[in-house]
């Protein structure tokens, strides 16, 4: 049992990790904040799904750079982004030159923030309004000094997308807002790269797109069985024999002697062993051979066990010179 610990601790935590980590998964924790495959009041996964579900309108992810996305007319939807990203002028030319549109949703910044954007025309007012300072920017929602969404061509600015997240969804529908943002018939592209979301064709995108995560489940039980069923006997463990129960040398002599020798022929077998054992011991007498092998003889003529084992024992110390 004590081999077995280890396999057991091991069984314990690899039994409570797992199911934490399906947890995640499925919450979507294990992705970043305002990511659509995160399921939590931090993600926008209800926006993606009611969109999916409404049935008019084509609903997607990229997982590519956008920089490296090819022209198509979608609206592309980046949340949580940062406004630098309109310093990528060329790069966004050339993503939206097919009739498409962006609509970039800010994660709420503070007024005081590093982030200077003067030059990008606009800059923060308040937590969740800019004001426009390039008469480029048209205010959509709000007024020039307060705007929450402005426009730019085909480029959508939305202040504040904390509206757009789960949590706040769930709270207050954001009908109308929902209805001005995707309500011009565009298939609708949400952007995981700039959150980091990137796929890079690896292995567990393998093991997820042909589903063999149930199947590496399977063969890490199957190993962890087998580990444990080489380190635990399943027989019940032997009681310990006491002392006074072991058998002693001696008692397994005679025990073996009286069980395959027959009484009767006792003595003429412990005779002829000695007579084949003796010439080859180095204190061997040859002068007394004769007198020993008739002492021997004697022995193995008597009737009584004990007197002929005391016969033999006086033939064999004959050779010692001590009878």
């Amino acid at each position: 049992m004590r081999k077995a610990a280890p396999f057991l601790m091991i069984a314990a935590f690899i039994a409570l990790l797992i199911p934490r980590m399906l947890q995640s998964i499925a919450q979507g924790d294990v992705y970043p904040e305002w990511s659509t495959m995160r399921s939590d009041p931090m993600g926008t996964k209800v926006l993606f799904l009611a969109l999916q579900r409404t049935g008019g309108v084509a609903v997607s992810r990229n997982y590519e750079p956008w920089q490296e996305s090819g022209p198509k007319r979608v609206q592309y939807v980046l949340m949580g982004a940062s406004p630098l990203i309109l310093q990528s002028a060329k790069a966004l030319e050339k993503l939206l030159s097919a009739d498409g549109m962006l609509l970039l949703a800010l994660r709420p910044s503070d007024v005081k923030s590093t982030v200077r954007t003067e030059k990008l025309g606009f800059v923060q007012a308040t937590r969740t309004e800019v004001a426009l300072k390039s008469d480029d920017w048209q205010c959509l929602i709000g007024t020039r000094e307060r705007c929450k969404l402005a426009g730019k061509g085909r480029i959508w600015l939305l202040a504040d997308a904390s509206p757009l997240r789960n949590g706040q969804l769930q709270d207050g529908r954001q009908t109308d807002l929902l209805a001005r943002l995707f309500a011009n018939g565009l298939p609708v592209v949400f952007d995981e790269s700039h959150l980091g979301v990137v796929e890079t064709g690896g292995v567990g995108l393998l093991l997820q797109r042909y589903r063999l995560f149930p199947a590496i489940g399977m063969l890490l039980l199957g190993a962890l069985l087998f580990v444990w069923r080489n380190s635990v006997s399943m027989l019940p463990e032997r009681e310990p024999v006491a002392p006074s129960m072991a058998p002693q040398p001696a008692a397994s002599l005679r025990t073996l002697l009286a069980q395959r020798v027959p009484r009767a022929k006792l003595l003429g077998t412990l005779v002829d062993e000695w007579k084949r054992a003796l010439p080859l011991l180095p204190s061997w007498h040859k002068g007394r051979a004769a007198e020993m092998d008739a002492a021997l003889e004697r022995a193995r003529e008597m009737k009584d066990v004990r007197l002929g084992y005391a016969e033999l024992q006086a033939a064999v110390r004959m050779r010692k010179g001590s009878a």
